[in-house]
């Protein structure tokens, strides 16, 4: 299966509905031995779930609870026109049922489209769900609503609430709704730019004339999140829908009001992106999990935020699986998923400690500079081998003096040079005073893993994990190429480093 599938994604021809179909009902029954009736559960002895966590094929998932119990909603898959999963602790996932018995008829133009990107939320007494009703490669979609008396259906189909053209725009899908100030707002886009605009007491239809532009081109499923002080816009970058080729992420903007306007982390306005991945990532993809994105965001039990999305494959699967992880906030207010914006494999449930050990430096691209002789550590000669000294060097603007700095999850940081893509270590993983310092391909060894200790006034010590030593400039040195090692702390400002963002 996973062999024709990646036939398939050799095509220019493959599309999200293509993707689906493709798992086929015996591919959904079978993969990973779970079908949609399945359970993916965390282990029952530990305080920690495993991702991920949903039923297969759970794509652009919503969540909403209700009297403790948990509910999620995912994009058509072969058996079923929006599934439901439940869950009685917000991580162990079952199927339940179909929201949809049947694909509602009021597209205009389209044969056969699919119902994607639902959006859940509970309003004057009734759920509504509202569904994305689309053809993949055409711009004229639309967005409809589907209402229930309880939150697993079924749903009755009460047509479009907004279709392209209605407001002169086209690829109206990816619905998120929320209320600002008791007046209710319908957000939305794909690829055509981010858009709101109010709605009408009821939530069935949009009131013609609110309408405002969000965010810009190359983006899609935005959702909404309070907090902070800030408005945040969370919305997907790159390419969904092609298994292992996938370059799906997660990147977000904030505005201090609703209406904008937004910004992201480099202080560009989000109305300015034309292509993709100009944004600032907050979840990307790693060896086991391939192109997280279309996220919901939960507030919990435990009072965490939460991020729940899909993956588009697995290290063993090229197919969807709905994940979770915890929202945290750095120093300057901007989400961090999963401790350092990767997927996590496993994490602390609900209730627990997010396991997050949060340091001084947020994640980011620094210039690291020695406080006592003012001079850059970098890659001698802009090396960029396993073994290539690290030293000092008056500022080059080159790329070798460049450091990308990335917190583990556990109180320590990894060091890589922005030209080599190599981890800063202590050679050897030497624990001796005077062992050299350089650089190398990524070994897992704790030598590899640096504490970055505040020395107060913006100053800060590099200890190593392994060895407990801390970075310096040998003998205080104050030239241009004198050499970096490890020693004891002695207190000198040669053992103390600035962090400059670049």
């Amino acid at each position: 299966m996973l062999e024709d599938m990646t036939k398939r994604h050799g095509s220019n021809n493959i599309d999200r509905r293509t993707v689906l179909k493709s798992l086929g009902a015996g591919a959904v029954a079978t993969v990973g031995g779970l079908g949609l009736s399945g359970t993916v559960s965390a282990d029952e002895s530990s305080t920690h779930y495993h991702n991920p966590v949903g039923p297969i094929g759970f794509g652009d998932v919503s969540i909403i609870e209700d009297n403790g119990t948990y509910y999620a909603y995912g994009t058509e898959t072969p058996q079923d026109i929006i599934p439901i999963a439940e869950s009685t602790d917000m991580y162990n996932w079952s199927y339940i049922a179909p929201a949809l018995t049947e694909t509602p008829g009021w597209h205009p133009t389209e044969s056969d489209p699919g119902c994607w990107a639902p959006d859940i939320r509970y309003h004057d007494g009734q759920y509504h769900l509202y569904y994305s009703l689309s053809v993949w490669g055409s711009d004229n979609a639309g967005i409809g609503l589907a209402t229930s008396d309880t939150p697993d259906g079924p749903f009755t189909d009460q047509g479009p609430v907004i279709e392209s053209g209605d407001l002169d725009l086209t690829n109206c899908i990816d619905a998120d709704t929320v209320i600002v100030d008791g007046q209710p707002w319908l957000v939305w886009g794909s690829y055509e730019g981010i858009y709101a605009v109010q709605m009408n007491g009821a939530m069935d239809d949009i009131v013609p004339g609110t309408e405002f532009q969000m965010a810009g081109q190359m983006i899609e499923g935005p959702v909404m999140l309070q907090d902070n002080g800030y408005w945040y816009l969370f919305y997907s970058s790159g390419q969904c829908c092609e298994g292992y080729d996938s370059t799906y992420r997660l990147e977000c903007g904030r505005a201090t009001s609703f209406t904008g306007p937004y910004y992201n982390q480099n202080g560009t306005d989000l109305r300015d992106l034309t292509e993709t991945h100009q944004g600032v990532p907050i979840l990307e993809g790693n060896s086991e999990f391939t192109g997280p994105g279309h996220n919901d965001v939960f507030r919990g039990p435990d009072g965490d935020w939460w991020c729940f999305y899909h993956v588009e494959a697995t290290a063993d699967d090229e197919t969807r699986y709905m994940m979770q992880d915890r929202i945290e906030w750095d120093n300057n207010d901007w989400p961090v998923i999963a401790c350092n914006g990767v997927p996590s494999s496993e994490a602390p449930v609900p209730g627990e400690p997010s396991g997050c050990e949060s340091g001084p430096i947020s994640d980011g691209t620094y210039a690291i500079t020695n406080v006592n002789s003012g001079k850059l550590l970098e890659v001698a000669n802009a090396g960029t081998a396993d073994g290539d000294n690290v030293r000092q060097y008056a500022d080059t603007g080159s790329a070798c003096q460049d450091w990308d700095v990335t917190a583990n999850g556990d109180g320590t940081y990894a060091i890589t040079n922005v030209n080599s893509g190599l981890w800063l270590e202590v050679a050897s993983a030497g624990t001796a005073e005077g062992d050299n310092i350089q650089q190398y391909s990524n070994t897992t060894h704790p030598t590899q893993a640096w504490t970055i200790e505040d020395a107060g006034g913006g100053e800060y010590r590099l200890v190593n994990a392994n060895s407990g030593l801390l970075a310096e400039v040998a003998n205080a040195g104050t030239a241009d190429g004198d050499n970096v090692q490890q020693w004891s702390d002695n207190g000198g400002s040669h053992q103390r480093w600035t962090f400059t963002s670049v």
